[in-house]
């Protein structure tokens, strides 16, 4: 019998969409035990695998072993990783949302509140943060930083924002002028 398509899912979701073998992106839920063997299709028995490591390893039963305990060090390493820092304020989220829009629409006024809304929303957390997510965390605290240390123009969505104003900038014909103080980014 097949997996069930919630087992499938959070198989998929414990692996964060990735074999568990070579953290290839793209999996398919496998039988460690195969089905023709009486192996059930219960969480227990799943296997996230890429299709390549599923044809290199998935019917030898040599390697059942093998991959099951790189399946359990693979969905360690995930929730080390991807475990979400507590619980994130919907209220916080939705100003920060908001915040952001107003300022990319020039609303420059509005850059001082959200900046007190990533301040509380990282106070409220920092205790939360895991040793995964502190490098992701970190390496983006530093790159903003170094953006603007360096009076260079931190690019989001495609927008650079104007270190001189604040201001988001679209480009324009290959030029980045802010809109707000005339500046042309580089």
């Amino acid at each position: 019998m097949p997996f069930s398509e919630s087992i499938k899912k959070e198989v998929k979701r414990k692996a964060a969409f990735r074999c568990c073998r070579c953290q290839a992106i793209g999996v398919d839920v496998h039988h460690i035990i195969p089905e023709k063997e009486g192996g059930p299709s219960d969480i227990n028995n799943a296997a996230p695998l890429c299709q390549n490591c599923h044809d290199q390893f998935g019917d030898n039963p040599q390697k059942r072993k093998e991959i099951t305990e790189m399946r359990d060090w693979w969905y360690e390493k995930c929730e080390e990783t991807y475990s979400k820092p507590g619980p994130i304020n919907e209220e916080i989220l939705c100003n920060i949302d908001s915040k952001l829009e107003k300022i990319q629409s020039g609303q420059n006024e509005y850059l001082v509140e959200l900046k007190h809304l990533l301040s509380s929303l990282t106070y409220m957390n920092i205790d939360s943060i895991t040793s995964g997510s502190a490098a992701l965390i970190a390496s983006g605290i530093v790159n903003t930083a170094s953006a603007i240390q360096l009076n260079s123009n931190y690019v989001f969505s495609g927008k650079k924002i104007c270190i001189n104003c604040g201001g988001w900038v679209e480009n324009q014909n290959g030029i980045y002028k802010c809109p707000n103080c005339g500046k042309v980014i580089d």
